[in-house]
C-alpha cells in the first residue's frame, strides 16, 4: 500500500469514529453512509470526503454539516484528535470538501411526522468546503 492510499484509510477510520454516534448510524457509520476519501494533499492537510446518504436508509436530511457536523474550533479539534489516533497529523491548517450525493431511494424525515417517502433519483454530488482557521501560532501562543 503506497503512502497517499494509507493515508487515505487512516482519515476514512478517523471520518468513521466521528461519526459513530451520528442517529441511525448505530456504531457503524460505514454500513449507514457511503464514505470514501479522495484527493489528500500532503499529509492529510487537505482532502475531500465523499459521502453518500445510501437507498434504504432513513436519514433527518441530507444536509451535510448536520451529519459531520458544524465546523466550530471545537470540531476542528475533535478532528484532528481523530485524525491524531489513526496517525494522521497535518502541520497546516485544513481544508476539507466535503461531497455529498443523495441515492435514489434514500428516506429523509426532515424532521416531520409524516409518511417517509423514498427519493425517486439520485441527486448529483455537491460540495462545500471548509477551512480550518489557524487561531495558535506555532508555539502554541494565540494568534
Amino acid at each position: 500500500m503506497d503512502t497517499q492510499t494509507a493515508i487515505q484509510a487512516r482519515i476514512r477510520a478517523a471520518w468513521i469514529d466521528l461519526l459513530r454516534r451520528n442517529k441511525g448510524a448505530e456504531g457503524h457509520p460505514d454500513q449507514y453512509y457511503a464514505l470514501n476519501i479522495e484527493n489528500v494533499r500532503g499529509h492529510g492537510e487537505e482532502f475531500e470526503l465523499h459521502l453518500t446518504f445510501r437507498a434504504g436508509r432513513v436519514y433527518c436530511c441530507c444536509e451535510e454539516f448536520c451529519h459531520t457536523g458544524v465546523f466550530t474550533e471545537q470540531r476542528w479539534r475533535l478532528l484532528r484528535s481523530a485524525l491524531a489516533a489513526h496517525g494522521v497529523e497535518p502541520q497546516e491548517p485544513l481544508v476539507v470538501r466535503i461531497c455529498t450525493r443523495l441515492e435514489a431511494g434514500a428516506r429523509l424525515q426532515y424532521g416531520t411526522g409524516d409518511e417517509l417517502k423514498p427519493e425517486l433519483s439520485d441527486k448529483s454530488p455537491w460540495t462545500s468546503t471548509v477551512r480550518e482557521q489557524r487561531t495558535r501560532d506555532d508555539l502554541g501562543q494565540p494568534i
